[in-house]
């Protein structure tokens, strides 16, 4: 058994980050925590067999929407069971696990408007618009978390409005296009009957 002491440093601080590191390490069997630092770095302490914590340092090469890890220092050295499990440590001052959920939600719903809807216009590019002003209200927030769950569950309503509004707008247009398809056709066989 051994013991990884890892600094990660980059956009790892309100993004969801040490959430995503919990999950990880607990699926590799890890036992530990993560921390916030004040110098914007993720401390990461695990301990398991040699093999998971090589692969579990790879994985918590984390970039996407939120995230982004710049550089993990690492060092082994030998474990002390000290821990029970992995966990991670929240602040005084910082917002709980509903706020990492809410998080984990945005990002999904960005990947899902990115990918799924790419080609819809600017519809689209007013809720990227809405989507990334609200990534950035996660990044700025101060522990207000009743209100940021409203302000989130506002404008996830208000995605999901203009989702509908558009799903409504290409049925329709296809329903004009279907008609005068239908149209055309009963016009040539009326014409072929002649």
């Amino acid at each position: 058994m051994l013991k990884l002491t890892a600094y990660v440093s980059g956009k790892v601080q309100m993004a969801g980050y040490r959430s995503k590191v919990v999950t990880i390490a607990r699926v590799f069997g890890l036992k530990g925590y993560v921390m916030n630092l004040s110098d914007s770095r993720v401390k990461i302490v695990a301990e398991g067999h040699e093999a998971d914590l090589e692969r579990f340092l790879e994985a918590i090469r984390i970039k996407n929407t939120l995230i982004d890890v710049e550089e993990i220092e690492a060092e082994f050295s030998g474990a002390n069971g000290s821990y029970e499990e992995f966990f991670k440590v929240a602040g005084e001052r910082e917002t709980d696990a509903r706020l990492d959920q809410a998080a984990e939600y945005l990002k999904e719903l960005i990947s899902a408007v990115r990918e799924g809807f790419r080609d819809n216009g600017s519809k689209l590019d007013s809720m990227g618009s809405k989507l990334d002003g609200m990534s950035s209200f996660l990044k700025e927030i101060s522990g207000k978390q009743d209100q940021i769950i409203d302000r989130i569950d506002d404008a996830r309503e208000e995605i999901v409005s203009e989702v509908c509004g558009m799903r409504s707008d290409l049925k329709s247009r296809t329903e004009e296009r279907l008609q005068r398809i239908e149209s055309d056709v009963t016009e040539i066989k009326a014409k072929m009957r002649s």
